[in-house]
């Protein structure tokens, strides 16, 4: 048995890149798999609503192109095998059409595996009026699931890896799930391959953590890295690969050729993405403990991470459930000249009060004028002494202003009353080709936990069968610009970040990555050097982050430690209450921390930008 396993991603979300999968073969033919993550919370809705309207859809239609440009590679004898959770709320469904793109090309005996039994709306329902509702109480909230039983749109668990392993142990070349926790992808490919036991917790660990590494494609690779104007050719970064050793320790690295770049920093920064508890990580398959993490530098895109530690997994699944929750609308508008926010400001306010004069009422609103800070809600605003918000310092802004409410009708007022800003608001008004801004239902995520043996995941074998002229195949090769040629001889393009002026920031001596956790965010933060680290764990406290988001109305602030990575991790919740901001997935909260000034005067020396700086911890 080889001593490792190499397994890569070529897709973090519906809607990125969907030649990755073939660039990524064409480049590394010899991968063993090749995972791909479909589905975010609010996805199975958007498949709920197209399910509606067709009973034969329900999953991602964009998973057969992807089959149907890796037929040349299969048919010239590729044995990399797939796992995607492509499959949403039709795995089976999916996997038909797969089946039938792969026979028109003339695939011989390729077996597809189909998992499913994660959907549990039913579920959901039935207990919603009986004392089992106290089961799923929203994990954010603690609301009752009776409050939104009516209104249920979805309810999936998060299955773990123990199905996947079974399709492979039958043979499938493509393993096509529903819900699936996205690290458990990686999972079952590694437990399948070391035939590791349920009870192997620190292998399973390792794997989970590597699964955590490469399930958002290109964020572990250089993309929205903090010092990404410094990442090599980041016009072709590259996906990611993990070469999984049967001890659960991993290397990451990404294809020859591929732009991006592979580092402790791109390596740490994914790692504290979305965690929470960094020293209790739940998946379905094993609890996790990061504190225990070593990154090591191997060079040439080459990452190790190894010592992660694991235990017994919860007695539950997660539940992602969502509801319908009205409707809501958004316009844009750019507005340039003198005092632009504050025209815009007004524009915005007289749309509002033109919607509750025709008699509507609006359950939520807001206005906000992009490229003055509105991103921040205030945070930056009160860094720079306010000046962001005085309406004579921005000649341009664009104006945004959304709202939702409980009635469509509501919303429709909204829409008709926008576009007259055309010619009835400021001068300087453009930007509307686009027209009435549109009027979208609203689904919110309810978050909520299962008992297990509620649950079977079912599993189940398509096999293909030729109907095609046999027929010789050539693999597509890659054309590789100058740039990327330079990268696969192995020379690291040079790179220079902007020159930084003023006081110095937490920016300086840290890099950060932040993403949601239904109404909460994760921000995690990771310091540049060992002084800074020291630094930061004194000074970089849950009061002092909490004080910086007061503006965001941020609920409370829970801080943990990862002094194995340098790593500060912050819970920040309920800062994502508000769905209608630009940012209500809480992505720009990272770097907005990172504008929070450090301390003028102190006793404690940290070299920034190569000249050594007081800190006061």
């Amino acid at each position: 048995m080889p001593k490792s396993v190499r397994i890569g991603n070529a897709q973090a979300f519906w809607g990125d890149r969907g030649n990755a999968a073939s660039e990524m073969l064409a480049r590394e033919p010899d991968l063993d798999y090749l995972t791909m993550d479909y589905l975010a919370e609010v996805s199975m809705s958007i498949l709920a609503v197209q399910r509606e309207r067709d009973r034969q859809a329900g999953f991602a239609r964009d998973f057969v192109d992807v089959v149907r440009s890796l037929a040349p590679y299969w048919s010239a004898g590729g044995r990399c095998r797939l796992i995607v959770n492509a499959g949403g709320l039709n795995p089976r469904g999916c996997a038909e059409a797969c089946r039938e793109a792969l026979e028109a090309a003339g695939c011989r005996s390729m077996r597809i595996g189909v998992v499913s039994g994660d959907d549990v709306v039913g579920i959901v329902r039935t207990a919603a009026n009986s004392p089992a509702s106290q089961e799923f109480r929203n994990l954010d909230t603690g609301t009752p699931i009776s409050d939104v039983a009516n209104r249920l749109v979805t309810a999936n668990a998060y299955l773990g890896a123990a199905p996947i392993v079974e399709a492979l142990a039958g043979g499938a070349d493509i393993v096509i799930t529903g819900r699936v926790a996205d690290p458990s992808l990686v999972v079952a490919a590694c437990k399948y391959h070391f035939g590791w036991s349920k009870t192997d917790f620190d292998r399973l660990a390792g794997a989970t953590i590597a699964g955590h590494l490469i399930e958002c494609g290109t964020q572990v690779t250089g993309g929205i890295s903090t010092d990404w104007l410094d990442v090599p050719d980041s016009t072709h970064i590259g996906f990611p690969i993990v070469e999984v050793s049967d001890d659960g320790s991993c290397i990451v690295t990404k294809p020859r050729g591929t732009g991006g770049q592979v580092t402790p920093q791109t390596v740490k920064e994914q790692l504290v993405y979305e965690i929470g508890d960094p020293a209790n990580y739940l998946s379905p398959d094993v609890t996790v403990s990061f504190l225990s993490l070593q990154v090591d530098d191997l060079g040439n895109d080459r990452v190790q991470v190894r010592g992660a530690s694991g235990g017994p997994h919860p007695e539950t699944y997660k539940v992602s459930a969502t509801f319908r929750d009205g409707y809501r609308s958004a316009g844009m508008l750019t507005i340039f000249g003198r005092k632009a926010v504050q025209k815009a400001r007004r524009a915005g306010e007289s749309v509002l009060q033109r919607v509750r004069e025709a008699g509507f009422e609006l359950r939520d609103s807001i206005i906000e004028c992009l490229g003055s800070g509105a991103c921040a809600g205030g945070v930056v605003g009160a860094l720079a002494g306010n000046a962001c918000q005085e309406s004579d310092v921005f000649l341009e802004t664009v104006l945004r202003v959304a709202v939702e409410a409980d009635s469509r009708q509501a919303v429709e007022s909204f829409s008709r009353e926008f576009m007259p800003l055309i010619t009835a608001g400021p001068q300087g008004t453009t930007g509307y080709a686009e027209g009435r801004p549109r009027i979208h239902p609203l689904i919110r995520y309810w978050p909520c936990l299962i008992a297990r043996q509620a649950i079977t995941p079912l599993v189940d074998t398509i096999t293909t069968e030729d109907t095609s002229p046999s027929r010789a195949v050539v693999q597509p090769a890659i054309e590789r610009s100058p740039m990327q040629l330079e990268c696969a001889a192995g020379e690291r393009l040079p790179s220079r970040s902007p020159s930084r002026s003023g006081p110095p920031t937490l920016y300086d001596i840290a890099c950060a990555r932040s993403g949601d956790k239904g109404s909460s965010a994760n921000v995690g933060v990771i310091a540049r050097s060992g002084e800074a680290w020291e630094f930061l764990r004194s000074w970089l406290t849950a009061d002092r982050v909490a004080e910086f988001f007061a503006p965001l109305q941020v609920a409370s602030v829970e801080r943990f430690e990862l002094p194995n990575l340098g790593a500060l991790n912050f819970v920040l919740r309920g800062v994502l209450r508000c769905s209608l901001r630009t940012d209500a997935q809480g992505k720009t909260l990272g770097q907005i921390l990172l504008e929070m000034r450090l301390p003028a005067d102190g006793v404690c020396m940290i070299p920034v930008n190569g000249q050594s700086q007081r800190m006061m911890p």
